[in-house]
């Protein structure tokens, strides 16, 4: 029983504000678009499980961030899975986004390719860059330091530069 009772109006209104963020985070560690649906209920159910504790020392989106990179990389901890290189097909990147313009849509698909490819780590510090987040924000949500976010941003955007010269 929840202590709050506007909990779950609180609730209804995170999932609605942060939904694209979730599925974001969720799209780039899915294997495919049924494994994305599950990883989306397993952040919702984290983030209910955790309204409660939610103390309001960060921005919301930095909590819902740090829930939804925790939640996707705990999933393969606890199920010894690995992440593939395959991606989800074009289609299953569907977000409130209307991507209607072919050429941004083939772009966007390939960006999130390359991105599929790295380490767990990695692919959180890099989505949260390119969300325009701090460096400060990205160190606080990963859990490493200022430097460490620099350093390793500066090597990730050299292998993807790379790694799209060479496909």
């Amino acid at each position: 029983m929840r202590k709050d009772p506007s909990a779950d109006i609180r609730f209804a209104e995170i999932l609605n504000q942060y939904d694209a963020l979730i599925y974001k985070v969720c799209y780039m560690y899915a294997e495919d678009a049924e494994h994305l649906h599950d990883l989306y209920q397993e952040v919702a159910a984290n983030i209910w499980t955790g309204l409660d504790g939610f103390a309001g020392r960060s921005k919301v989106s930095t909590w819902v961030y740090r829930i939804a990179l925790n939640t996707c990389i705990t999933y393969f901890r606890r199920h010894g899975k690995h992440l593939s290189a395959e991606r989800l097909g074009d289609d299953a990147y569907n977000l409130a986004d209307d991507t209607s313009d072919a050429e941004r849509a083939a772009n966007l698909a390939r960006m999130y390719q390359l991105i599929g490819r790295l380490g767990k780590v990695d692919k959180a510090i890099i989505m949260l860059w390119l969300d325009e987040h701090s460096y400060e924000e990205i160190a606080s949500i990963v859990g490493i330091t200022r430097q460490n976010v620099a350093s390793r941003l500066f090597r990730i955007r050299n292998r993807l530069a790379e790694a799209a010269s060479k496909d």
